[in-house]
């Protein structure tokens, strides 16, 4: 089964992009439309291939941590391949923890084509595998008690839970999440979901 593929990107589609390896063949795969891909842009990705009677589909993820949150969501009755794909595509594995360790289905139901029944079973069913992967230390106490209070403080400015899961993942990533100056967090909170 193929689970890996590095080449260079000779075509890219919204949501595909064509990869050809060394050899010469080319592979169609599924991808993000969060990130931009260019023409001959070197690609590396891990691969989820889920082969069918009348087809093959590859979906491609740029970490391995990626493909396997999309292997756990296909274990939740109802999450199919495509489906839990598009979950990692559009939420990221940081706002899928953090909705996870908050028990909260609102940011999986805001994905393009998942109800709440389906959001609300992910959470039950997986709520257990952020410990795994976050550990339960004093840190990581910490973290779920600043977490905690971002949270509450844009609820109570009116903000949707989804909204605030999204924002959090976002200033993860943009190195704007500060732990020890909750002022500073939330104020860059706001300016991510439009209001500062």
């Amino acid at each position: 089964m193929l689970a890996y593929l590095s080449g260079k990107l000779v075509a890219a589609m919204p949501g595909q992009i064509v990869v050809k390896l060394p050899a010469g063949m080319g592979y169609l795969v599924n991808v993000t439309t969060n990130r931009s891909f260019y023409q001959n842009e070197a690609v590396e990705l891990f691969v989820l291939e889920i082969i069918r009677d009348d087809r093959t589909e590859l979906f491609g993820f740029e970490t391995l941590e990626e493909k396997n949150w999309c292997d756990k969501l296909m274990k939740v009755s109802g999450v199919g391949p495509k489906s839990a794909a598009n979950i990692v595509f559009s939420l990221g594995v940081s706002t899928i923890t953090d909705a996870l360790r908050m028990g909260d289905p609102k940011a999986f139901a805001e994905v393009k084509g998942l109800g709440g029944k389906t959001a609300k079973k992910i959470v039950l069913e997986l709520k257990g595998e952020t410990t795994d992967l976050l550990g339960m230390d004093e840190r990581m106490d910490h973290t779920s008690n600043f977490t905690a209070e971002y949270v509450d403080t844009l609820s109570g400015l009116g903000y949707k839970r989804g909204e605030i899961v999204s924002s959090i993942s976002k200033l993860k990533k943009d190195g704007k999440w500060i732990e020890t100056d909750i002022v500073e967090t939330v104020r860059a909170g706001l300016k991510e979901l439009g209001r500062g």
